[in-house]
């Protein structure tokens, strides 16, 4: 299970009565799940798409790569993505982003696809259902998600299981599997979308914890998974600093 559910740089859940009511209500209307389920396979593949050294699921920082939010693939509207940590240490990144570009980021998320002897499309959805079940079911599960010090509101971060689709993994990828393409991934999370930032600094901050989720069966214990990133962001004009670290 934990090879196979890749959790990304944020924090990313399935909705459940763990929630509060406004949040659980939320952003759950069909219009708004679809588009951010689109949404989160255009991140899947971006972020999949880096090797390790350049990848924004990595916590550390040493340079421009990581931040560098530009979608792999077309996407609705001007967009600019970001990633947490899939080991949950604590990311801090100073980037530069374009102005007039929305911002597209889970809290808490899980990806898997087969391509292990007996793994099959159906088994690998399960997956990712029951991980994030388990981390918002979690009695101690909390999140939080701030923009400038201030909270974002509930209708911002929407749950979505994406469509099943396809994936291409370069050398030296996170996976540590060979290169290539897969099909039949899925995905399950928790996403945040933002509208464009005024031109200047702004302070992104998302964080969740989830203390008793077991990420490996294998072992004995529950190794309990958390996210605690934070975005230094510059938006500038796109003439002069598309994006990139500064």
């Amino acid at each position: 299970m934990k090879r196979a559910i890749m959790i990304a740089l944020s924090v990313l859940l399935a909705l459940i009565v763990a929630l509060p009511m406004a949040f659980a209500q939320g952003g759950q209307g069909a219009k708004a799940t679809d588009k951010v389920a689109e949404l989160s396979v255009d991140w899947w593949k971006w972020a999949l798409s880096k090797p390790v050294e350049a990848n924004p699921q990595i916590g550390s920082y040493k340079g421009g790569p990581k931040c560098n939010g530009k979608p792999v693939s077309p996407t609705p509207g001007k967009t600019w993505f970001l990633a947490g940590s899939n080991t949950g240490e604590k990311v801090k990144r100073t980037c530069t982003m374009p102005v007039g570009t929305k911002l597209f980021f889970p809290v808490v998320n899980s990806v898997a696809f087969p391509f292990a002897e007996g793994e099959t499309r159906h088994n690998q959805r399960q997956l990712v259902k029951q991980f994030i079940r388990e981390v918002v079911n979690d009695p101690d599960f909390s999140m939080s998600v701030t923009v400038d010090g201030k909270e974002v509101k509930s209708n911002r971060i929407v749950r979505a299981l994406s469509p099943v689709f396809s994936v291409t993994l370069p050398k030296d990828n996170i996976f540590g599997i060979p290169a290539g393409k897969y099909d039949d991934a899925s995905s399950n999370g928790l996403w945040v979308t933002l509208p464009p930032l005024s031109k200047g600094k702004h302070k992104i901050h998302f964080e969740m914890s989830a203390p008793n989720v077991d990420l490996d069966p294998t072992k004995p214990g529950n190794e309990g998974f958390f996210q605690n990133n934070t975005y230094h962001l510059k938006v500038v004009n796109e003439n002069k600093n598309g994006g990139g670290d500064h």
